[in-house]
């Protein structure tokens, strides 16, 4: 039986980049939240990092099963999370997964876009041109 070189990401590592990736772009908007949800939005956000750190971690360690386990995912993979989601249960998990990472990245795209069409909007706005927030999104995007 052979030993697993665990010389790639740790539990701990893989945690902190989850967080990271849930925190992401939303940090940008952490300000307007704050506002509107008053000390309940903190306590939502202590959760969710909560959360998310967890959830990093028990990841990490699916990763670490995978690579004791199966040959194959000893070395480089390109998709970690689909083959989580298809050794734990089945096809339809490698799908599911795949999905939420699509629509994740989509989500991720989509609010870079509305910051992006909210900056140039009022930077040009500054010297008298004006454009709806929609068309500026719609610049944004083609471009």
């Amino acid at each position: 039986q052979e030993v697993v070189k665990h010389g790639g990401l740790g539990v701990i590592t893989a945690a902190i980049f989850l967080a990271g990736e849930m925190a992401g772009s939303g940090v940008l908007a952490l300000p307007a939240a704050m506002i509107g949800t008053g000390w309940f939005g903190l306590v939502l956000i202590v959760l969710f990092t909560v959360n998310a750190g967890f959830s990093g971690t028990r990841l990490g360690l699916c990763w670490i099963m995978l690579e004791e386990r199966y040959e194959e995912f000893r070395g480089e993979v390109r998709d970690p999370y689909p083959a989580i989601g298809e050794k734990a249960v089945g096809r339809w998990g490698r799908i599911v997964s795949m999905i939420a990472i699509s629509l994740t990245l989509y989500g991720g795209g989509c609010v870079f876009i509305v910051l992006i069409a909210q900056l140039l909007g009022s930077l040009v706005a500054s010297v008298g041109f004006s454009l709806s927030l929609c068309l500026w999104m719609v610049i944004v995007a083609v471009c």
